[in-house]
């Protein structure tokens, strides 16, 4: 991510895709206290390609001692120092000249800015109420209680006690709810389980477009058999591929015997065991859909070898 320093107080600022500098604290990201100062002093913005910089002042903006041309946009470059309104006022250094991230800035006091790569899930990794993740499409997902959404630039998300401002590193479009299966790769996959007689070990592999990716052994593996099962289950009894393996989460939790914070724990390491395995260059495939109250394994080719089989009749003579 881009920064500035302030080299007289140390400050650092981290710079949105356009980011205002000015002494009105309404309109400006970064306030500036200098009384020369405008309201509305000068921008700084990503084009794509490069950060620029542009002047809407009455008493000028300097680059490297140099005023600069109103309204004109002027490239900057790593190492430049800029004033705003004087030649004697507080220099900042443009000292990383990244391309800008996607970014949850805290509303609420005390919580840190957080930079968005390809999955986070809100309020924190112990606790993973909301996931967001990026879609094959190069959208920013959330994904809650209150179901699937595209965010837009200035989106809040978070609980009732820790939100955060999505912030997006390019052009906003507006919020869309989507169905799920707008935000799954169209990729041909294929899940493979391999599963001890006791059920105390679940390997699992996956085919994405013929080739094979071994996710080995994982205590998180044993929550998407039991999901994978239900989906299985209900293909064999013909139920409509839009109701194929859904299951209550409380039912779920019940099964598990665990609670519903832990098991959104390990959908969230399964997520990000799948980021660390798929090379970049392929898109991350969603492996759960949620839906009000109920939770399902999104792909329906699979292959389960070994194991006891009982999960799946623990749940239905429980339902």
């Amino acid at each position: 991510m881009a920064k500035l320093i302030n080299l007289s107080t140390e400050d650092t600022v981290t710079l949105l895709i356009q980011h205002i500098f000015g002494r009105h604290p309404d309109t400006s990201h970064t306030i500036l206290s200098q009384p020369d100062t405008s309201r509305m002093h000068a921008s700084i913005f990503w084009d794509g390609e490069h950060w620029l910089l542009q002047d809407s002042s009455s008493n000028g903006t300097f680059i490297n001692d140099r005023q600069v041309a109103r309204s004109v946009k002027h490239p900057l470059s790593k190492g430049d120092k800029i004033k705003f309104a004087s030649l004697n006022a507080e220099a900042w250094e443009f000292i990383d000249d990244s391309a800008p991230k996607s970014l949850l800035i805290p509303i609420t006091p005390g919580l840190n800015a957080i930079e968005l790569e390809t999955l986070a899930v809100l309020p924190s990794e112990d606790n993973p109420e909301i996931t967001l993740y990026m879609s094959p499409n190069g959208h920013w997902i959330c994904e809650s209680k209150a179901g699937i959404s595209m965010l837009k630039s200035g989106d809040l998300v978070g609980n009732h006690d820790k939100t955060w401002r999505f912030i997006e590193a390019k052009a906003s479009e507006a919020t869309i709810n989507v169905d799920s299966d707008e935000v799954t790769i169209s990729k041909q996959i294929g899940i493979y389980f391999d599963v001890s007689q006791n059920e105390e070990h679940v390997s699992l592999k996956f085919n994405l477009d013929g080739e094979e990716f071994d996710l080995s052994e994982r205590n998180h593996h044993y929550l998407l058999l039991l999901l994978a099962r239900k989906r299985i289950s209900d293909m064999k009894n013909g139920i409509a591929p839009s109701e194929q393996g859904w299951i209550d989460k409380e039912a779920l939790s019940q099964m598990l015997g665990q609670s519903e914070s832990h098991i959104n724990i390990q959908i969230y390491r399964f997520r990000k065991q799948i980021i660390n395995t798929l090379p970049s260059s392929l898109s991350l495939p969603q492996p759960i859909e949620r839906r009000t109250r109920e939770i399902r394994f999104a792909y329906n080719n699979v292959v389960i070898s070994g194991g006891a089989n009982i999960a799946i009749n623990q749940y239905e003579s429980s339902t």
